[in-house]
């Protein structure tokens, strides 16, 4: 016999219930963290801003849509964690500090961290037979998304016929 959960599972007779139950608590009592509070994925939200407080303690002004997208959709407030990068390999970690109606402070809780770029790069090569209609310039278009290198139509015994137009 079996007892069926609540939530679609089904508990075999040989399972000691009060293991089950110990289990369950001890779930719940590990996804609560209170580090990063309701961050999702398990990190703090990083934000874009050409200008970065240069040392612990700096603060700097967030304004337009990245003050926006902080207060309005994210819904944060003074005291939130964030992280702010400018797209050049820096990167702080800080605080919401102050909101007012035309944008927020940020203060940097630990000093500039520079990440340098990756040394290896990855040469990606992509093959294809030859395709009709315009499906050849979506499948360059897709290739060259994904960051392919070099793109090379293959013809092979099966390939649609290929006319020239120019004899």
């Amino acid at each position: 016999m079996s007892q069926t959960l609540g939530l679609g599972g089904v508990i075999p007779r040989f399972v000691n219930r009060s293991w089950l139950r110990n289990l369950t608590v001890r779930a719940m009592a590990l996804s609560s963290s209170s580090d990063h509070g309701d961050q999702t994925r398990g990190g703090l939200p990083r934000f874009y801003s050409e200008t970065l407080p240069p040392s612990k303690g700096s603060v700097i002004r967030v304004q337009c849509d990245e003050f926006w997208h902080m207060t309005k959709v994210l819904r944060l407030t003074t005291n939130s964690r964030v992280q702010l990068f400018n797209g050049k390999g820096s990167l702080v970690e800080g605080c919401i500090q102050n909101i007012d109606r035309t944008g927020l402070d940020f203060v940097a809780l630990n000093d500039l961290i520079s990440i340098p770029p990756p040394n290896t790069q990855l040469h990606v090569f992509a093959g294809f037979g030859t395709l009709k209609g315009g499906r050849a310039d979506w499948l360059l278009e897709k290739c060259t998304e994904l960051g392919a290198n070099s793109v090379t139509p293959l013809l092979t015994e099966r390939s649609p016929s290929i006319s020239c137009k120019w004899e």
